[in-house]
């Protein structure tokens, strides 16, 4: 089939060339041959324009160039060629050329192959007969006069375009003068108040802070500008600047603008992206900053931490971090609402900027809980002068919505590279230092300590090995009889949680107990409980035919849950146990730091028909005029106070003034922790309702109970 072609192309009666992308010949017809002298093979691969100097720098030359450059077609009518294809009339043989040449007209199209690649199409016509001029000559004005239209069409798009697109367009010369600009560049150049700017005449380096005088001295070349501003489609970000001075983001592209033989020009789009950066700029913000203080959030700061330790690993030089928790911020939540607790923590985090450096980080981490990065602490007294004016700062009253409000905070304390040498270890250390100082009684600060991790590790094991606990049945629960001090019986047991460990033997509650309330485990121990105190006492009052009072403990974090309620409620009518012989022991902690809940919680419980116990009377808070107000029915005297009051006269005047105070309240008094019979005659004298304690019955399993209780009947008192 190209053979086929070639034959064709060779009988048309015209002269056809093929050029490709570099100008070179890949196509020469017959006809070319006949009137040019040169043949195909001698031409092939050759620059046409080498081939024939006297083309160069003429019309044909440009023409050719912008088919290949910008596919653009050009008509060259013989009138207007002062050069033309050196063809003449007849076929040139030997040495000897005819001198007539011939009048052409001549089409130069560009052609893209299926491939992509492109090239130059030449037809060249043979017009020198005058019917043959005139025939072309009217086909020419006709195909000019359409190219003609479609200029105009193309140049009024393009100056539509020019005058209404919103990106700015600045066109400038190889000096980088500006020589023409559109009304959107005017505009976004002009500053807020002022005369209009004229941009013509100016210079690139007036417009933009990125570029130099100097860079502009010897004029702009083409590479230069390829390398100072983006090309072809790529955008480059840069900082304008306004008369005025302001100055505003931008993103530009450039690129040339060809001129045949002339200086060469270039154009830039300019597009104002303000409001881009400053989108992307609040953007960074959320990512990094806590929205409510203005303060580093934790991905911000664990960032700054992670590079400051590598920074000071390699100066050698120490660096500390707090971690500070706020203490009883939950009871501002819940008495004042959430937004003043929001405005609490924004005043916080301004008062520990206050306390610090400029040099040092502040950090929100969650919650109420910040952490601090004090760079360069070479001596610990600096991290503990910090410390004592974060906790005096954060002692002084806050004014939150009109009301003034008190609060302290637990601040624990790491230091690089005493407790660790990575971002992750140090504020768990600091963590763990602050939580030590909520042990020691808040308000506190606390450095860490290897003991600390011990703990830490130990109470990691606890809470796996009380996870089998609960799995495996490792559970029991003990009971420890109370009696009636006047009259000797039995009165009820107290329900004692052990725990048989398989390798450390039996613990006790205060072991285990904060640990579970801690990892949340607390609500399933504490329905344990429950349920098995409500058995046993269902199958004693059925074999014993009478009434046992069960108390159960129930932890502060049990209380706080929120199907405390349901599930006292539920066994109580499922178990079939009298809820009236439940007592239920609280200390005062449960409704001191949250009253309103609590107390609710207290009386729908006792609407159940559940008693309410107060256990370890005397040694929280004991408000009397608040006692007045509890929902309660017993009071429980802690051990301590029972312990010498049989001797000394102050413990029994203490005793007897509690008992008195329970009695005059209506309420019944229970004494724990009796261990000699002198106490129990005290008691008795006092008028003390119960008594339990070693002297009366250890605590013991329900076997040992029934033992204990038969023996105890057949004694008819107190062995």
């Amino acid at each position: 089939m190209p053979e086929m072609y070639r034959h064709i192309i060779d009988l048309v009666d015209s002269g056809i060339v093929v050029l490709n992308t570099e100008g070179a010949v890949v196509s020469w017809n017959g006809w070319m041959a006949e009137r040019s002298g040169i043949s195909e093979q001698d031409i092939l691969g050759k620059d046409m324009i080498e081939a024939m100097p006297e083309l160069d720098n003429s019309r044909i030359a440009r023409a050719v160039f912008k088919a290949l450059k910008f596919n653009s077609p050009s008509v060259l009518s013989a009138k207007l060629l002062k050069t033309s294809f050196p063809l003449f009339k007849k076929s040139i043989s030997g040495r000897s050329r005819p001198s007539e040449r011939l009048v052409q007209s001549i089409q130069i199209k560009p052609f893209v192959h299926d491939d992509g690649s492109h090239y130059c199409v030449i037809s060249i016509f043979d017009i020198s007969s005058a019917d043959m001029r005139e025939k072309v000559l009217r086909t020419q004005s006709g195909v000019l006069s359409t190219l003609v239209k479609d200029l105009q069409e193309k140049e009024h798009e393009l100056r539509t375009l020019f005058e209404n697109t919103q990106n700015g367009i600045l066109i400038f010369d190889h000096q980088g003068t500006i020589l023409s600009v559109n009304p959107a560049a005017s505009t976004m150049f002009q500053p807020p108040e002022g005369a209009e700017v004229q941009l013509p005449h100016q210079h690139l380096f007036d417009l933009f802070a990125d570029i130099e005088p100097q860079q502009l001295v010897d004029g702009i070349s083409e590479e230069f500008m390829r390398s100072l501003l983006p090309m072809a489609g790529k955008e480059h970000e840069m900082m304008a600047q306004r008369a005025d001075g302001t100055r505003f983001p931008v993103s530009v592209s450039a690129n040339a603008i060809p001129h045949f033989g002339q200086p060469t020009r270039f154009f830039m789009f300019v597009r104002d992206i303000t409001a881009r950066k400053r989108a992307e700029e609040q953007l960074y913000r959320m990512a990094r900053m806590d929205p409510l203080t203005g303060l580093c959030n934790r991905f911000s700061f664990s960032e700054v931490l992670a590079n400051s330790v590598k920074r000071h690993a390699r100066e050698q030089h120490t660096l500390s971090v707090f971690f500070i928790d706020l203490d009883r911020f939950k009871n501002v939540n819940d008495s004042l609402g959430h937004d003043a607790g929001d405005e609490l923590l924004r005043q916080v985090g301004e008062r520990l900027v206050e306390c610090c450096r400029d040099s040092d980080t502040v950090s929100r981490w969650a919650g109420d809980e910040f952490v601090m990065l004090l760079p360069q602490q070479n001596q610990g007294r600096s991290s503990i002068t910090v410390a004592e004016k974060i906790l005096e700062a954060i002692a002084r009253p806050f004014e939150v919505n009109s009301n003034q409000v008190y609060i302290h905070c637990s601040i624990g304390i790491a230091q690089f590279p005493d407790d660790g040498v990575e971002m992750e270890r140090l504020i768990f250390c600091a963590d763990q230092a602050m939580y030590q100082a909520k042990a020691d009684g808040k308000g506190k600060f606390r450095f860490f300590t290897p003991a600390m991790n011990d703990r830490t590790l130990a109470r990691l094991k606890t809470e796996s090995e009380l996870r089998l606990a609960l799995q495996h049945n490792q559970f029991e629960l003990y009971y420890q009889p109370q009696i009636d001090v006047a009259h000797g019986r039995l009165f009820g047991v107290e329900a004692l949680l052990r725990w048989h460990h398989p390798e450390r033997g039996i613990i006790y509650p205060n072991e285990f107990i904060g640990v579970a309330e801690e990892c949340g485990l607390i609500g399933q121990i504490g329905q344990w409980v429950m349920v098995q105190a409500f058995e046993t006492a269902s199958r004693w009052h059925k074999r014993e035919d009478s009434s046992l009072s069960m108390s159960i403990n129930i932890s502060p974090k049990q209380f706080q849950e929120g199907n405390l309620i349901y599930n006292v409620r539920n066994l109580i009518q499922s178990v079939g146990f009298p809820a009236e012989r439940l007592v239920l022991e609280v200390t005062e902690g449960h409704f001191i730091d949250d009253a309103g809940e609590s107390l609710n919680k207290l009386r729908t419980l006792r609407n159940l028909g559940v008693k309410i116990a107060i256990d370890d009377f005397g040694t929280g808070y004991s408000s009397l005029a608040y006692l007045r107000h509890l929902p309660v029915d017993i009071l429980k005297i802690d051990r301590h106070f029972l312990q010498s009051a049989a001797t000394d006269k102050t413990d029994a005047s203490i005793v007897s003034v509690i008992i008195d105070l329970a009695h005059a309240l209506e309420l019944e008094v229970v004494a724990e922790g009796i261990e000699h019979l002198s106490q129990m005659d005290l008691l008795r004298m006092k008028g003390c309702d119960i008594a339990q304690g070693y002297y009366i019955g250890y605590p013991m399993c329900i076997d040992d109970l029934v033992d204990w209780y038969s023996s105890y009947k057949n004694l008819g008192c107190v062995n």
